[in-house]
């Protein structure tokens, strides 16, 4: 059955932890490299077309977003990472923001970790991914793009994102995602929901 959202709207957009929503309403952060397809994603999985203003400008997002989710929980747009005509001193800025989040924020129920199915893991993807086990801090793989494939390069594809994870870590399931025609959306919501109700 498709998940139908009501109400979806941006509520906070914050460049320092002081700006953050000062509730307990549980988060759903995303994260991946530059132009990996993370607006288009936040899009399509809260049923709109332009809440989270795409671009094809890699590094546009520079703030944390939070978007509100039928008044119950958030999703949580964070600047992607990896793009090399970023100044190294604003790329800092950015990682130290995203990281001061995951590590500090209580309201932090999972993050959704995009990588391009089309290509291998970045060393940056790896860094992050080895960060999250690090610190035990939930994550779901996502496969952006899967429509960017033939059907039976799929579980190729999927294969080369898990072996290279694997040097980290036994890799979590990993869920193939386009944004073009919803491929995975019902999945990803099911997971999501079920996380929530737990907590």
């Amino acid at each position: 059955m498709q998940k139908t959202i009501i109400h979806a709207d941006l509520g906070v957009t914050a460049v320092k932890s002081e700006q953050f929503p000062v509730n307990d309403r549980r988060e759903i952060a995303f994260v991946g490299k530059s132009n990996v397809g993370k607006s288009s994603m936040i899009n399509t999985m809260l049923g709109r077309k332009s809440l989270v203003r795409t671009s094809q400008t890699p590094g546009k997002t520079r703030t944390i977003n939070f978007f509100e989710v039928e008044q119950a929980l958030y999703f949580v747009d964070l600047p992607g990472y990896g793009y090399a005509k970023v100044a190294k001193s604003e790329s800092q800025k950015w990682a130290k923001m995203v990281e001061s989040y995951l590590k500090n924020r209580p309201q932090l129920l999972t993050l959704v970790l995009l990588l391009d199915i089309r290509h291998e893991p970045t060393s940056q993807d790896k860094m992050l991914y080895e960060w999250c086990k690090h610190y035990n801090l939930p994550v779901i793989l996502v496969a952006t793009k899967s429509d960017k494939l033939k059907r039976s390069q799929l579980d190729k594809h999927l294969a080369i994102i898990r072996k290279s994870l694997a040097e980290i870590a036994k890799p979590d399931k990993i869920l193939p995602f386009s944004s073009l025609n919803r491929d995975g959306r019902e999945e990803l919501w099911e997971i999501l929901d079920n996380l929530h109700n737990k907590n």
